[in-house]
Formats: C-alpha cells, structure tokens, sequence
C-alpha cells in the first residue's frame, strides 16, 4: 500500500477512538460509516463538518506541527474532551484528526493512553504506530509528551499487556466521569422481603 493510501484512511486505536488525516475527517460518508460522534481537529485551519455533528461535538487545537509549538498545555483539554465524550454514551466515538494524522492528532491519542492507562509516552506512541503505521510526532512533541508522562508515573505496570492497560484505564476514567456527573446507573435496590409469584 502506498504512503498516501496509508495516511487517507481512519485507524482504529480503541474501541471508540479512531486518527487520521484531514481528508478522511472532512469525508461526510467516512464519518458516517464509522458512526463519528465528536472531532479533535489539531491543526491551523477549522475543518466543516456535516450538520449531524454539532459545534459543541468538536474541539480545534490551532497548532502548526513545528518542534517549538507547546502542545503540551493542550493535553489536558484534549484527554478531558475525549473522555467525556466516551462517558456521555456508550456509542459515541472520537476522531482525532490533523492534515496527515501523522504527528500532532498522533500526540494527542498518545497523550489520551498516558493519561488513562498506565503506558508510558514511548509505549503509547509503540501502541499507536503499531495501529497506524504512519505515525511519527515530531521530537519536540515526544519531548512534551514525556513531560505530560510525568504526571501518571505513579500508575506504571509492566504486569498487563497495552492492550489490558487501555481497557481497565479508559473503563476508570469513564466511571469517575460518569460519578461526577451523576451518570451512573443507581445500584438495584435489595429487596429483602418475601418473593412475590410472578403474574
């Protein structure tokens, strides 16, 4: 498959979050076919997307992907962003998206894993490139996605595979969201009376 081939085209990185390139995000009937809910655009220009996706669904991080851009204070809202789209409901999901899905959308989906899951920024990117075979942030960005690490040291494990790590993280993150914000579904109510014949 060609380099171009490579680069237009939506990958799946977890169950609900999928990274590519500006021309698959601007597709009206690539989005529908992958049922996109919310857009991350990391790059200069704002995209348009159809009308089933509303403003509030999409986030634009307005960066160049130069070495000396600061996307790490950009982390944070980004992480926040995709994990309460997740939390909202069950079926939303994420696209994340730059001009070639190579190095700066690339970052923030890294940057997601570090944040929920107990991946380092060099295995998240690892994780990544395994799944899009393009990826490549640029060094200043793995210089900054090592920072952003930092503050999820705490939570390193070498005992699960990637793939149980970003199972059990994002699952944490959705729940305490979905606590937050009075989201989850209240505990059955235990019935300690006698058995009533069902009808």
């Amino acid at each position: 498959m060609n380099h171009s081939r490579l680069v237009q085209q939506a990958n799946l990185i977890t169950p609900r979050i999928y990274l590519s390139d500006l021309h698959t995000a601007s597709n009206k009937d690539e989005l529908t076919n992958l049922e996109i809910t919310h857009v991350i655009s990391v790059l200069e220009c704002q995209p348009t997307f159809p009308t089933s996706i509303t403003p509030e669904q999409t986030l634009h991080i307005p960066i160049a992907d130069y070495l000396h851009v600061n996307i790490l204070r950009h982390l944070e809202t980004t992480t926040n962003f995709i994990s309460s789209a997740l939390a909202q409901n069950d079926s939303n999901k994420v696209l994340v998206h730059c001009h070639q899905g190579i190095s700066r959308s690339a970052t923030v989906v890294c940057a997601y894993l570090v944040a929920t899951t107990a991946m380092s920024a060099s295995e998240s990117i690892a994780h990544v490139k395994d799944l899009r075979s393009v990826v490549y942030p640029n060094s200043g960005f793995r210089r900054q996605l090592d920072e952003y690490g930092t503050r999820f040291v705490g939570r390193r494990s070498t005992s699960q595979s990637p793939v149980q790590r970003i199972s059990e993280g994002i699952a944490e993150r959705i729940h305490a969201l979905k606590s937050a914000n009075g989201l989850e579904d209240p505990e059955p109510a235990s019935n300690t009376g006698p058995e009533q014949d069902s009808e």
